[in-house]
């Protein structure tokens, strides 16, 4: 980047000051909801903690890095196709990690409509097919519906059904790809809410080490609020996650046993 020709034009002019509030400034834009910011170089430059208003200015004005609308609005086409291409390959590594997962696990979704007999109304496995929340692929024990304490349950809108559903889910680990999403959330938290209000970086940690996937973790989310710190949900979670890390202790049905153990107590 630091080398494309619209870019070199202004480091010349304004050093290495001007390409690092170029680079601070597309990251606010990423960050933006619109990605779009207001040109006013006195908040811009507080926002970056840069002192030099001027510089500011004449990064985001003089040199064509950025397009500024009627409104005064600015934006960065070339971050915007970044974007666009990055998003593309994530679908693209999503899909690919879908087909692989069934492929490797040899099962195949089945598609319900969202009616009074699948109140969730999203990907179930047949009855047949094992229980998918497993930690070793070869396990082929299911959960018996008669004994699962989470009939018993519920939790807001969620039925013990639900709750049940939502465990035999088959869904392959998160990956990769959901860290980086749940970086990016939690950057975003910090700016919306304030910095250490929120961890959404431990409770991908803690789906991580049960191998979930990404229903059973945007599950957690809920349940703990976005991870918001010294909250009771939070809390119990991590207590549950460092005794099991202690213990060297891993459930035969990871979604199972955390949605019992949190929702019991």
């Amino acid at each position: 980047m630091r080398t494309a020709d619209h870019v070199l034009a202004m480091r010349i002019q304004e050093g290495a000051a001007g390409y690092g509030i170029y680079v601070m400034l597309l990251e606010l834009l990423r960050d933006s909801e619109t990605r779009s910011l207001v040109n006013n170089p006195k908040n811009l430059a507080f926002a970056i903690n840069e002192p030099d208003i001027d510089l500011v200015s004449r990064v985001i004005t003089d040199y064509g890095l950025f397009e500024i609308a009627p409104d005064g609005a600015f934006r960065s086409p070339w971050l915007q196709q970044q974007l666009e291409e990055y998003d593309a390959k994530k679908e693209a590594a999503r899909e690919a990690g879908k087909r692989g997962a069934a492929a490797r696990y040899g099962k195949k979704y089945q598609e319900t409509k969202n009616d009074d007999s699948n109140p969730i109304g999203t990907l179930y496995p047949p009855p047949s097919v094992p229980y998918g929340n497993i930690t070793n692929s070869i396990n082929e024990n299911k959960i018996n519906p008669t004994k699962s304490k989470l009939l018993s349950l519920s939790w807001k809108d969620m039925t013990g059904q639900d709750l049940f559903d939502l465990a035999r889910l088959i869904q392959p680990p998160l990956d990769d790809i959901t860290g980086q999403w749940a970086s990016g959330k939690q950057k975003e938290l910090d700016e919306q809410r304030g910095r250490g209000k929120h961890n959404v970086e431990v409770v991908y940690e803690i789906a991580r080490y049960y191998k979930l996937g990404d229903a059973m973790f945007g599950w957690l989310l809920r349940y703990s609020d976005l991870g918001k710190v010294g909250s009771t949900e939070l809390m119990r979670l991590i207590d549950i996650w460092n005794k099991n890390k202690a213990d060297k202790f891993m459930p035969k049905y990871p979604a199972e046993y955390l949605l019992v153990k949190l929702l019991q107590q």
